[in-house]
């Protein structure tokens, strides 16, 4: 009894030193941190040998505190907004916060999609994901397109150069395969454009448009092309062509084929559908040769060194029935024209020959008034026969 009273109290004090020790051994007698846990064999390990730590199906409704700050769990499944895997508490940011090796994690997307999750991007509140199919993500765990920017604020995409080479964006489009291109077999294949869509209150819809054209076919040493700018009209939903730059070097303005350098589409009724306007400007201090110019009164062309005036002015066409005008007499008719005044120059034409012995000129006699006078030249009389009037006034 004295051996075995003996012996327990030793076992007692060998315990009690362990305690004491700030290092703690699991399988080690040796502890060399303060917790050291040895495999039972570490070349022929066990399936016992490891840590298991807390395993839940769900994060506590109630928020770990200060003292929790770093508890480590393990999350069996993927639940909103996390993934299953090993997860720390992180007293500042108020949030479980995935831990792991690796900083890609695998995961799935709302749509069922298998792909792989950028952790730290998402832990700051910003999914970065690859799908299994080879679409990219930023901001977006199921992209539409092949690469998707998506976020509620600074979407800007920048590209930076540093050397006289200078930063581009390329849209390489070819028929044939990745591997073998080749030209295109369809003529006027598009090879690539810029789409801009916005939500219209019932879906999202394509409003604007940069694109480029093959025009007619590719052929070995020969690529013409055409370009064209799209924008959307009151009262629908798609953009409309509007400008045309054709390989020719034509440009249309809403004019499909243009046929001159510069083809403006035709005017309407409508307001603010003229073909060509111009604004009110201040006239060149030296003219220079070819320049149109309007001041607000006056329409100008410089065809060399000197500023000219383009004659503007008004027309009107009237039928008008002279009587019967004695020898070496005359007689007077008028034609409303409008915004005609006093002063102003014109000039009337009849519509056709007039019998033989008549003259005549014309005059602004007032206000949006012209008189035609017609004069008898002859030693008999002339009654000349109804007719139409066309008069010019030139301001």
């Amino acid at each position: 009894m004295k051996n075995f009273t003996s012996a327990f109290c030793l076992c007692i004090l060998l315990g009690l030193s362990h305690i004491a020790s700030p290092q703690v051994g699991i399988n080690t007698i040796d502890p060399k941190s303060s917790l050291d846990i040895t495999a039972s064999d570490p070349t022929n390990p066990t399936n016992l040998d490891g840590i298991l730590v807390p395993r839940l199906d769900a994060f506590p409704t109630a928020d770990p505190g200060t003292d929790q700050n770093g508890m480590l769990v393990f999350l069996t499944q993927d639940i909103t907004g996390y993934f299953k895997g090993f997860h720390y508490w992180d007293e500042p940011l108020k949030d479980w916060i995935p831990f792991a090796t690796e900083e890609w994690k695998n995961g799935v997307n709302a749509s069922g999609d298998d792909l792989i999750f950028a952790g730290q991007a998402r832990t700051a509140g910003t999914d970065v994901v690859i799908t299994d199919d080879g679409r990219i993500g930023f901001g977006t765990e199921d992209p539409i397109e092949r690469f998707e920017f998506r976020g509620p604020g600074d979407n800007d995409f920048q590209i930076t150069s540093a050397n006289p080479n200078p930063p581009n964006l390329i849209l390489y489009n070819t028929g044939g395969t990745l591997d073998a291109p080749a030209a295109f077999a369809n003529a006027n294949q598009e090879i690539g454009s810029l789409i801009v869509k916005t939500h219209d209150g019932t879906g999202i819809q394509e409003v604007g448009s940069f694109r480029y054209f093959v025009e007619g076919m590719i052929t070995p040493g020969s690529v013409p092309t055409r370009f064209v700018i799209g924008t959307t009209p009151v009262g629908a939903i798609r953009d409309v062509q509007r400008i045309i730059v054709r390989s020719t070097g034509n440009v249309g303005l809403t004019e499909q084929n243009p046929t001159a350098t510069l083809h403006i589409r035709p005017g309407t009724a409508r307001a603010a559908s003229a073909p060509l306007k111009f604004s009110t400007g201040v006239n060149l201090t030296t003219p220079e040769v070819g320049a149109m110019e309007y001041d607000g009164t006056r329409l100008y062309f410089t065809p060399s060194t000197q500023r000219q005036i383009v004659m503007t002015g008004y027309t009107n066409t009237a039928t008008l029935d002279f009587p019967s005008i004695t020898a070496n007499n005359s007689s007077d008719l008028t034609v409303t024209v409008t915004g005609a005044a006093l002063g102003d120059v014109c000039n009337c034409s009849p519509s056709g020959a007039v019998e033989v012995g008549l003259s005549w000129n014309c005059f602004v006699s007032g206000a949006n008034v012209v008189t035609i006078r017609v004069a008898n030249v002859r030693n008999s009389a002339i009654d000349p026969a109804s007719r139409s009037w066309k008069v010019n006034v030139i301001k």
